[in-house]
Formats: structure tokens, sequence, C-alpha cells
């Protein structure tokens, strides 16, 4: 017997599409979409990858009935295939396999060609690929190419033991629930890479300050419960400030980022390096006592010494250890204890190491500043527990809050207001405190720019700010309506490498206020801050981008699904709009005829009127402006308003984002109507507008190459039907009157498009066939013998061989062979009765009754229309569907448009 794994790559089969709704699927079949709907959010919200594979696996099982099952991971570079996850009787020989490349088995084939596959008998392939150490017995497969993002995540293969099939149903449903799983996969992917960016230091590759109170806190717990300890070494670079002042922050950075790789050569494979601040870096060491920790901390002071660091030259640390749980049992009572043991060492000279231990602490302050330095120490255990909470926010407004209200526990201040930078704007994301009479909302009012006051200077220079006297300080920008007091400010930048990212600015009521430890403790609390803020950013920004990309791969999948340009245009209007967050989105679509740009779908947000509907059309000057654009633009009215004129039948948007769809025909575009300032549709939403672009040029050129070719084919019918005129006039004018008549009660019956297109081919082919009955017997002005109606009962076949050789009128050969079928199973060729006739065929047959019946023939004339229609309604049940005479009887009864 073969596991899953075992894949031959002989049978391929179609990725199966959706039919039109005109298929009966069973009860069952019903059910598992059910449960596969029911399942879908689950599986997508899925966060760890290890409980995702457990999810995916219990849900097949419940979905496909299965013996084995297994899970493949894709090297896309090395193009390899590696069993991450499989369950069953041989799922450790699955596991234990060799990786394999693309195109090896069915399952290298189905993820080298994008498609997946059923196999049933899956062992007779010669190509058939066994485990090692599993036997060769029989087995069905379905394999599935994961696919997310246009990228091969892996395979996932279901195994069935024995002669046991998998019917298409099982594939079907197999290949739909492929597609969530691929997507989930993803998603799990980009959450554990997003995961880690948020742990990690971006200067120096250690985990940053977060990922240390966490690691530190296990750690800890680890050590208490198997009663065994912890050692936290504290390192600091001495005179550090020194080399940013001399070199510049630019080679500051470098000597961080070498140290980090010095720290890294010198720790235990198992040990934790940290960077918890500027230049101030942690050693989480597992399991060691005093002596491993100094040990440690004596080679990592000696990898320093040795280092060149060029041109900053040698440098040296002080460092701090301390041990958990002897010295403290809480992980910020611990970082406090290191910390005062670092701080030991540098009052008594630097390049040291000190122990912690509660009764020698001492501080690089003069005997006098006893006060001042218990104030330290217990600002810094504050600012650790700050850090922390920090470390755990992903949102900007809630970094913000955050550090307004723990800054109060720090600083009494009067006011506290956060700003984060967006290009040259100071957007305030928290405010604490009250402004005097102040115009309009507190956060519009403090909205400023680079450059512009206090804020905006210290967001210009980068250097912290410190007055004593906001209003005469010389730059300060008073609030028009506020009145003006007597306060001190304090302002500090919120630094991330060489970018100010924001501004953090309190002030206090009274001259003189702040002095320099409140500007060293704003400092170190931007410092953590800044890191947050990059790192939410960092989050939004991915989940963003995820979300965007998930939202483009679902727009291209209907996109790509959908043939008719009516469809694909409506499906563009409203992706776009949907994924933009716009009001309304419009396509437009070049007249070669008249050179104007016509609306061709529209999409409102809500149903409400826009500023464009469907049959709107454009100048030509429209195009000739904008034109030469091949990539996504802004415009505003000023631009437009000029060449549009009175066009439009509703108000136009006071903006637009337009991407310009570059067609065959000409230059179409996608229209966007803002609700927003302009300003505010930046870069990335124009990335990724050009991305829908992107979907849509290739989408409609499809469908208007689809409609050429519809067209093309369209007036080959025409030919044919006009064939038929030369032969029988009769049958030309009765065929046109049946197409239109049948497409009316498909309309009423509610048949979707795909129907309604076999319903209009079937009908314009319905008498195809009498082209080969013998004039003689077609025109007769008499009644028929036997033999002769044996001949005209022939047609339909007739007709049916005559559309053999055409590929795109598969779908209605056997319509127009069941035309002249009975609803009691009386008619001809197959006598088939009731539901067994297809309903595109009892529609037409119904139509083409009536019409007979008003029509003047060779052998009578014809009857009225009432008695025409009480004949239909006596026929109803026998002759004809019930169903289908109601409705005939009412569009018939209709008036006429």
């Amino acid at each position: 017997m073969s596991p899953p794994a075992n894949t031959p790559a002989a049978t391929a089969v179609p990725r199966p599409g959706d039919d039109d709704g005109t298929r009966a699927a069973s009860p069952a079949l019903v059910e598992s979409y059910r449960l596969l709907a029911d399942v879908f959010h689950e599986v997508l919200s899925e966060q760890s990858l290890d409980a995702l594979l457990e999810r995916i696996a219990d849900t097949v099982g419940e979905l496909i009935p299965h013996d084995d099952l297994a899970f493949y991971e894709a090297d896309e570079a090395a193009r390899e295939l590696r069993a991450v996850f499989a369950r069953g009787q041989y799922a450790d020989e699955v596991l234990a396999d060799d990786p394999f490349p693309f195109g090896r088995g069915i399952t290298g084939w189905a993820v080298e060609h994008g498609r997946p596959v059923l196999a049933n008998r899956a062992d007779l392939d010669p190509r058939v690929r066994f485990v090692e150490g599993t036997p060769p017995d029989p087995e069905s497969l379905i394999a599935v190419p994961l696919v997310a993002r246009g990228r091969v995540q892996g395979a996932l293969n279901i195994y069935r033991a024995g002669l046991k099939e998998f019917s298409d149903d099982e594939f079907r449903l197999a290949v739909r629930f492929g597609d969530a799983a691929a997507l989930a996969l993803d998603n799990a992917r980009v959450r554990a890479s997003l995961e880690l960016q948020a742990q990690t230091d971006p200067l120096t590759g250690l985990w940053n300050h977060r990922a240390f109170h966490e690691r530190l806190r296990e750690e800890l717990l680890r050590a208490s419960t198997e009663h065994s300890s912890a050692a936290l070494v504290m390192l600091d670079l001495d005179d550090f400030k020194r080399v940013n002042d001399v070199y510049g922050h630019a080679l500051g950075d470098r000597v961080l980022a070498e140290l980090a790789d010095t720290l890294r050569a010198t720790v235990r494979q198992r040990d934790a390096v940290c960077r918890v601040g500027g230049d101030e870096f942690a050693v989480i060491v597992p399991s060691a006592g005093l002596a491993v920790a100094h040990a440690l901390a004596e080679r990592a002071a000696e990898h320093v010494a040795l280092a060149a660091f060029e041109p900053a030259g040698p440098l040296t640390l002080s460092i701090g250890i301390a041990l958990g749980p002897e010295h403290a049992a809480n992980p910020r009572e611990l970082v406090a204890c290191a910390e005062i043991a670092m701080m030991t060492a540098k009052a008594r000279g630097k390049s040291r190491i000190v122990v912690f231990h509660e009764d020698e602490s001492e501080r690089p302050e003069a005997p006098t500043a006893k006060r001042e330095s218990i104030r330290s120490i217990a600002h810094l255990k504050m600012l650790h527990g700050v850090s922390s909470k920090l470390s755990r926010l992903v949102g900007v407004a809630e970094i913000g809050s955050t550090v307004a209200d723990e800054l109060r526990q720090l600083i009494d201040y009067h006011n506290c207001r956060v700003f984060v930078r967006e290009g040259e704007a100071l957007i305030p994301v928290a405010f604490r405190g009250e402004l005097s009479e102040a115009p309009g909302s507190t956060m519009e009012v403090l909205t400023t720019r680079v450059g512009v006051g206090v804020t905006g200077h210290v967001a210009e220079t980068g250097e912290p700010f410190l007055t004593g006297d906001a209003a005469g300080c010389g730059i300060g920008h008073r609030i028009p309506g506020t009145a003006q007091i007597e306060e001190s400010l304090l302002a500090v930048p919120l630094r991330y490498g060489p970018d100010v990212i924001g501004v953090i600015v309190i002030s206090k009521l009274g001259l003189d206020q702040f002095d320099d430890d409140d500007v060293r403790l704003l400092e170190v609390l931007a410092g953590h801050a800044s890191v947050a803020l990059v790192n939410a950013k960092l989050y939004e920004a991915q989940r963003r981008e995820a979300e965007s990309a998930k939202a483009l791969l679902e727009l291209s999948r209907d996109l790509s699904s959908s043939a008719e340009l009516k469809q694909v245009l409506e499906l563009l209007a409203r992706g776009a709009a949907q994924i933009l967050d716009v009001p309304q989105a419009s396509v437009w679509l070049p007249d070669t005829a008249t050179g104007e740009l016509v609306c061709r779908g529209v999409w409102n947000v809500g149903g409400d009127a826009g500023h464009a509907a469907a049959g709107d059309r454009l100048p030509p000057q429209v195009s000739a402006a904008f034109g030469s654009n091949a990539e996504p633009f802004v415009v505003t009215r000023a631009d437009y308003e000029h060449l549009v004129g009175d066009r439009l039948r509703n108000s136009v948007a006071e903006a637009y984002a337009v991407a310009p769809l570059v067609l065959d025909q000409g230059w179409g575009a996608l229209a966007l109507a803002l609700r927003d300032e302009p300003a505010l549709f930046g870069e990335r939403r124009l990335e990724l507008l050009a991305g829908v672009a992107g979907q849509a040029r290739l989408a409609v050129a499809n469908a208007l190459s689809f409609e050429s070719l519809e067209r093309t084919f369209l007036e080959t019918v025409e030919a044919l039907t006009n064939a038929l005129e030369a032969k029988d006039e009769y049958t030309s004018s009765h065929t046109r009157w049946i197409r239109d008549m049948a497409l009316k009660v498909g309309q009423e019956l509610g048949l979707g498009q795909q129907t309604l297109k076999r319903v209009e081919l079937a009908a314009l082919f319905h008498d195809i066939g009498k082209i080969g009955i013998p004039a003689a017997i077609l025109l007769k002005p008499g009644p028929l013998t036997d033999e002769e109606r044996g001949v005209i009962e022939t047609h339909p076949e007739l007709g049916e061989r005559i559309l053999a050789p055409i590929e795109q009128l598969e779908d209605v050969r056997p319509i127009v062979r069941a035309c002249h079928e009975r609803y009691d199973g009386k008619g001809y060729p197959d006598r088939l009765g009731g539901e067994q006739i297809p309903l595109e065929a009892r529609i037409i047959f119904a139509c083409d009754a009536f019409h007979a019946m008003t029509a003047d023939r060779p052998y009578r004339e014809a009857l009225t229309v009432e008695e025409a229609r009480r004949r239909l309604s006596d026929a109803a049940g026998t002759q004809f569907d019930p169903e289908i005479v109601d409705v005939c009887l009412r569009v018939l009864e209709a008036p006429a448009p």
C-alpha cells in the first residue's frame, strides 16, 4: 500500500468550473458544500500554522472520507516539495521521505502545471512514485496544488486505500477546499512573518524589547517550575553618545550592528541576545548560575575590547548581572536589579562587570544627588513597564494614548500630545489635558506641519527642545483663539534610525518647570514609543497588503470566471469600489466610431445614484487630454470640468482616481469617485489601483475578444438560417419569431444568462435539420403520407448531426434533438417525457406550436390567435409542459413594448 505522497502523473483533470445552475446537485453534495462554507471562516481565521494543518485535516475528514492525508510544502526557489504533515498508517514514512522535485509523481505534476488531479487506481500508472517503506498496494488519489496570491504554497493529497474510488463530486469538493486551504496557509505564513518582524530589532536583527520581556518571562517561569535558575546579563556601551556626537548616527548604527554580531558570536546557542534600548543590550542565559553568566560576560567584554569598530576605535562595556529567581522572580524586578548592577559598574569607572547585591549599589551622580538617584531608578523601572505595554500594542492610536497616560505617572504635565508624521503633516494621535478656548475639535486645531512651531521644529531638526517659557521662546506657534499663558514646554522627536516619525510634546503651567532629567526620561520613552510605532505601522501595512492581495485574488477569480463583457464590467466596478474604499466606481470604454468614452459599468456603494450612469458619454476631448497617461493618476474638478460640461446625468465628484485601460480599441478608464481630499489617496492606494487596473485590462480585453468571437459565431448562425430561408421562407421567419418568443418566456421564468443563450441558439437551429428534407415533402400542399411523415420526423436527428462538428454548440445539440418531444412521452425522435426533456426544448416546443398554428402553411390557413391560445391551453399536460404554457400565455397577453 502506498501513502498519499506516492504520486503518479498520468491523469490530469481540469479544475472544475461552475455550471450555470441547471445541473441538479445531490442532497449529499449540497450538504457537503454547506459544511464547506461553515468551516471556511474558521480555517481562514486560524492563527498557528501547526494548528491550521490539524484543522484542515479534521475538516477534510468531515467532508471526504479517506484513509490517509498529507500536506507538502513547496520551495519555489529549489522547485522541491517536502512533506510537512501526514496522517494515516504510513505517516512516519511520508514525513521521513526526502524532498522531491516539481514534476515528479502526481503531486509534482499537479504543482508544476497548477492543475488538480483525480487518479483512481493510481498505483497502475508507470510513473508512480512510492515512498520507501510503503507497499505498492491499490490506491486512489486526489492531489490538489495549493496556490495563493499567484504563488505555489504546496499540495494537499487525499488518499483512499484499495479499490475505493473518489467520485467527481468529492473531487470538486476537494478542489474547492484546496483554494481556501491555500489562502489560509498563506495567511498563517504572513502572520508568522509579521510576528517575527514585530519581535525583531530592524537595525541589529536581535530580539527587540517586546520579545526580550516575553522570553525573560518564559524563562523565569521555567526556572521557577523546574527549581533552577536563569541569569540576566545587561550590557551598555560606554561613552556611546560620544560616537554619535563625533561620527554621526549613521556610524553609530553601524557600531551597534557590529556589536550585535559580536555578542551573537559570544553566547551559547540557547542564550537569547536582545536589544532593549538605544545602546543597551541584554542576554538571557537559561539554566545558568552566576559562574556561567559571569564567564559569558567576561567573554563579551573581551571580544568587544578586541574589536576595531572603525573609525570609532575600541569600545568597552559596563555589565550588570542578576540571577532569577534568587534576586527577583518577577521579570520587571529582575531587569531593575540587572540595571542597578550595570549602573554601579558605570559608577565604579566603567568597563567592568558587577553582580547585583542589595547592599552594594552605586550611581554615577555626586552624593548630593541621592534623591535624584532614587527618582531615576524608579523612573527606570516604570519605563520598563511602559515598554512592555507598548510592545503588546499594534494600533498607532493605542500606542499614542498609552504613551500619554503612562507619561503622567513619570512627569506631572499640564498637556501632553503625541504626533505621528505623514509626509510633511504632523497628525496628533493622542492628547491629554485642555486647550483654552480652542476653536474646532482638539485634534483638528493641533494638526500642524514640519517646520511650524516647536513641534514642527523638532520634527525638522530631529533634536529635543526644552524651553522654560513657551510664549517667549521665539519659535512657538500659538493656536488662534487660545489664551497666552505662562508655561514650560518640552518636545522630543520620535526617531527611528535616521528618520523622525513623530514628536512627543509636554507642557506644564509655570516657568522653568522641566530639567535635563526630564529630557532624558522623555527621550528614553520616545525611543520605546518609536519602536512600537514602527512595528505597529509595519504590522498595519502588512495587514493591509495581505487584505489587498486577498481582495485582488478574489477579484481575479471572479473576472476569470466571467466571459460576458457586461458581467465583467459590473464585477470590475464593484471590486474596485470595495477594494479602494470609494463611494463609486465606473468603467469607460472607447466608442471607435465617435471617439467618445461610453460608461459601460457602474457600482454605487449603497445603491445610491452617483456621478455617472451606464450609457453616459464623454466627449473625445477627455481621451485627448488624459490619454497620454499610462499609470493611475488623480484629477480634480478644475482638471476635467471644462472638458465634461453637462454631459453627465448626475453631479460630478470633486476628485477622481483614474486608472487608464489601454485596449486595442483605444483608451478607456476605470474612474473612482473620491470621498476624501485628493492628497489622502496616496501612493499605496495608487499602486493598489494599478494592480486592479492590470486585472481590469486583461479581463476587459478577454471579454471584448469573446464578444467579437460570439458576434462572429452569431453571424455564422444567421448564415445557416439564411440557408433555410432560401429553401423555405416560412421556416426562416418562423425561426426568428420563435427565438424572440422563447427568450421572453425564458426571462419570465428567471433563467440565467447561460441558459438564455442556449435557448436563443437552439431556437435558431431547431429546424436546421429540414435542410436535409426533400423540398417535395417539406412544401407539399396537402396531407403527408405515413412514409413522408416519417421522413419529416427525422429532421431533429439530422439537425443534431449537422451541429455535431461545432464545438461551441455542444450544449445546444441535445436541445435541438428534443424540440419535438411531447410532455406525455409521445413525441419524437426518442419519446422522452416530462422532466426528461431539456427545459429549453420544452420552451421552444410550445412557442413553435403556437406560431405554427397562427401562420399560413401550404396545406392550410392560419388559425386565429384566440383559437391558437385555446388549443395551446387544452394541450397543457399532454403535449406541452403546463408551467411553460402558463408563462407563454402570460407573455402573449402582455402588451407590446
